[in-house]
């Protein structure tokens, strides 16, 4: 009967004290516990409840780091309040470095060992922010101290989430743990080594005045109905001039057909060309040089056409991309590709994508813009043009200079130099003009303004007026508006004009032009009129559908559909259609080709149709194997055809024996050397060293101690990356990357820095502790290598033994020091070094060291040779 009364009792307690009956008091409790109501046990728990001193003890999952560390971790909850216990967590990290002694803690935290103390009898910290802590804020049990979640991270941690749903507990500390030291400092100080001192080296063609380069044969025998022909080309390219010459050699002939001298790369994205070609035929044919000073955006304007002209590689084949879709492709011609294409507009992304001889797919971004030849601040556009003219007997100079002043204000110049007839003899005429070009926004709605101004200089011989031009241009959003009006002098065929434009793209596949023009002639005949342009395009699935209808000035109007497909295996189809008002024309042509050469297979197939060609149906096949066999036939009127066959092959003058699949290649020359000093250049007293792989263009090779190492046919215009592996023992590239990138000239020049790696190993020494002792003091022992900036290369820790070493050193000067981030009474070493490379086997360095009177000092030191 007495403890069924004692159950309800305590039933009776717990629940008021659960529910926050206010009847119960330590009166009521004491009473309880003097009538022998309730035990000891009893008495004490129900007390730390009514005081809110309760322990409720958990086991949690605890996580450092991001890094698991234990899933049985104590927690103790108290009310409202979680404790965590100090010891049981220094035992869990391994944590050594700290003193407690009379309810007094001193903790030496991180690789700086920031000096942390806790009285826990006064209640005073030092070393964080708070200096007080009060008795609520911890609790001693035996021999452990806990700590509320709220002291412990503000002295520890960075951050701690407690989830008591999951039972997981997630730290992040602000201080390195020893696991971090003696592991993750080696991490971190090779992340700071790779910040200071990584070596990227870039390599490119040098360019020289003269080397041998790379030639094509190309021999065609051709037939056809009632006869025969052959044809012989020898097509060279190589460095000359600091450029990069190619020249055609007709055998048949036996004369040149065409030389340029073209330098790419040149600042601000320009290039120059300078180049000769043979017009006409026979008796009549004539040189007609010309020189281009231009920068590069890959098209130009011929009129309102834009016409897109791209430097590739020889022999390769181009397609141009829209919405994904090839469009039209062309063959390299003298290294360059041209389209002509109807389909190209301005305010249009366009891709190249060029496929070489070898296999290789490079793809260039067009995007043609009007960009009124603005330029941004500081960025200079040149174009210098001259060509002789043999109708006159004289040379066209055209000169035009822009240059970028501030974000939205660009000013031009421009001069220009052509022949005209004047009483029947060709005289210079000189123009010289400026231009301003200021672009901005009016709220977000983009706009322009163009202004220039041309004057004939030699107006005692021409007696012209000046050219006034002007331009303004806006967008708001879906809608471009353009003004354009023009006074021009008479060397011009109109005399005034005016022209508003609305452009307007409802969807993304629809564009609708409006133009309405005034022209005036210098016999002041006036036209007027309106032209309208209407364009869709839309892709489906993996067909590209466009359908264009014009209508000029002259109220002439021109139709076409075209339809293109991209996309089964290698093959494109394309099939145009076009119909013209003026000459009742219908042409229709569908072409199937593939795009990717294929086993060494490239082949195309046209088939075309036109009323103005008495309805005849044409035939062009073409065929082109492994870079080595050609052959073409094309069916053309009166029932002739045209049929060819030859060879078509590309050798590298420097070694005839290695075939190559495009003369748009660079050689590769590697040499691996013994860096001795480390200032990454190849010096005259500098060994070879062999044994080091290198793969480029898929290709490996191993480098030999007395040879160059040779590549050949290496892609131009691709970026390659390649880590060199050192397969002799001691050596290494050390933090090093490397890559290359062809971009015609000589040979790519590639000198492989390979460094010695020094080791500095050694004891530290000491005397009278025994084998435990001594194992705790080495826990506290860090060995740190240092540039001569004091910043740490590298750090580790003795073994129980006090034995150490540090590898993966080059030449140069460093600090060693030595010191214990556990005892701050113990004076560490710090002494300075030189690495200097003698020769193979002194590579290694022994320092000893031994602690006497808490002073760590230098027991011995030499250099020993590494047998």
């Amino acid at each position: 009967m007495k403890k069924i009364l004692k159950y309800f009792v305590l039933l009776s307690l717990f629940s008021s004290l659960i529910y926050g009956n206010e009847d119960i008091t330590m009166e009521r409790l004491e009473e309880l516990y003097k009538n022998k109501m309730i035990s000891i046990e009893d008495y004490e728990f129900l007390k730390d409840e009514l005081e809110g001193k309760l322990q409720e003890k958990h086991y949690y999952s605890l996580y450092l780091n991001r890094t698991w560390v234990d899933d049985k971790f104590p927690l103790i909850i108290i009310g409202e309040k979680n404790y965590i216990p100090l010891f049981y967590f220094f035992k869990e990290i391994n944590f050594k470095n700290y003193t407690y002694k009379d309810q007094h803690i001193e903790m030496f935290l991180g690789r700086v060992l920031d000096r942390v103390t806790i009285n826990f009898k006064n209640g005073k910290i030092s070393g964080i922010e708070k200096t007080n802590i009060e008795p609520e804020d911890f609790y001693i049990d035996g021999d452990e101290i806990f700590l509320t979640s709220k002291i412990f991270s503000d002295i520890f941690l960075n951050a701690i989430d407690i989830n008591h749903k999951n039972t997981k507990i997630s730290m992040s500390t602000k201080y390195s743990t020893p696991q971090e030291i003696r592991q993750g400092l080696k991490s971190t100080e090779e992340k700071l080594e790779s910040r200071n001192l990584r070596n990227d080296f870039y390599y490119t063609n040098s360019q020289k005045l003269f080397d041998l380069g790379y030639m094509r044969f190309n021999f065609d025998k051709t037939f056809e109905k009632k006869d025969s022909d052959w044809t012989g080309l020898l097509e060279y390219q190589g460095p000359l001039l600091y450029g990069n010459l190619t020249t055609t050699y007709d055998v048949k002939e036996k004369e040149f057909t065409s030389t340029s001298l073209y330098y790419p790369n040149l600042p601000h994205n320009h290039f120059m060309e300078l180049s000769m070609n043979r017009v006409g035929s026979d008796e009549d044919s004539y040189w007609e040089k010309s020189i281009l000073f231009e920068k590069d955006k890959g098209y130009f304007e011929e009129g309102k056409k834009f016409i897109i002209r791209e430097n590739v590689p020889i022999g390769s084949r181009v397609e141009l991309v829209y919405l994904g879709a090839t469009i039209d492709i062309q063959n390299e011609s003298s290294g360059f590709v041209e389209f002509k294409n109807d389909e190209i507009r301005n305010d249009r992304e366009y891709t190249l994508r060029i496929h070489t001889k070898d296999g290789q797919i490079i793809t260039r971004i067009i995007k043609t813009s009007d960009d009124f030849n603005q330029q941004n601040p500081g960025e200079f556009q040149y174009r210098l043009y001259s060509r002789e003219d043999k109708i006159s007997n004289k040379n066209i100079f055209e000169t035009e200079i822009f240059y970028g002043i501030t974000d939205h204000f660009t000013l031009g110049g421009k001069y220009y130099k052509t022949p005209e007839l004047y009483d029947d003899n060709y005289l210079y005429l000189e123009r010289a003009g400026a231009e301003i070009v200021y672009s901005n926004h009016i709220k977000t709605y983009p706009y322009t303004f163009v202004l220039s101004n041309e004057k004939v200089l030699n107006k005692n011989i021409f007696e012209e007026t000046d050219t006034t031009q002007g331009l303004l241009q806006i967008k708001f959003d879906k809608t471009k508006f353009r003004y354009e009006k023009g006074i021009f002098s008479e060397f011009y065929e109109n005399h005034k004009t005016d022209l508003f434009l609305i452009e307007y793209n409802p969807f993304d596949f629809l564009r609708l032009d409006y133009t309405y023009e005034r022209l005036e002639n210098f016999q002041k005949e006036k036209v007027k009129g309106y032209s309208l342009e209407a364009e869709i395009d839309y892709t489906f699935n993996r067909i590209l559908t466009t359908f264009n209808f014009k209508k000029d000035i002259y109220d002439e109007k021109y139709y076409s559909l075209n339809f293109y497909y991209t996309g089964y295996r290698d093959y494109s189809i394309r099939w145009s259609n076009s119909i013209s008002e003026k000459g009742n024309d219908f042409e229709s042509t569908i072409s199937l080709y593939n795009r990717i050469t294929k086993n060494g297979l490239d082949y195309g197939l046209d088939l075309s149709y036109s009323q103005e060609t008495k309805e005849k149906i044409t035939f062009r096949f073409t065929l082109d194997y492994d870079n080595w066999f050609n052959f073409n036939f094309e069916t053309k009127e009166n029932d002739n055809y045209k049929m060819s066959a030859g060879i078509n092959r590309i050798v590298d003058l420097k070694n005839i024996r290695k075939p190559l699949d495009s003369m748009d290649t660079s050689r590769v020359k590697v040499v691996t050397f013994l860096d001795a000093n480390n200032n990454n250049v190849y010096d005259k007293n500098e060994e070879r060293i062999g044994n080091v792989e290198v793969e480029i263009n898929n290709e490996k090779q191993i480098t030999k101690l007395n040879e160059d190492t040779y590549f050949y046919g290496v892609p131009n215009d691709i970026l390659y990356s390649f880590t060199p592996k050192v397969q002799l023992p001691g050596y290494d590239i050390v933090n090093s990357t490397f890559s290359l990138k062809g971009k015609k000239g000589g040979d790519i020049l590639v000198n492989i820095p390979i460094k010695p790696l020094f080791t500095i190993s050694g004891n530290l020494q000491v005397p009278n502790l025994s084998e435990d002792e001594a194992s705790d003091f080495y826990d506290g022992i860090v060995v740190r290598i240092k540039d001569s900036h004091g910043e740490t290369l590298n750090a580790t820790l003795p073994d129980q033994f006090g034995y150490y070493d540090l590898s993966g050193l080059n030449t140069g000067e460093y600090i060693l020091e030595i010191i214990s981030f556990k005892d701050t009474k113990i004076h560490g070493l710090t002494i300075p070094l030189k690495l200097k490379y003698i020769d193979r086997k002194s590579k290694n360095m022994t320092i000893d060291t031994q602690m006497i009177n808490n002073k760590i000092t230098l027991y011995s030191k030499e250099e020993k040779k590494d047998d």
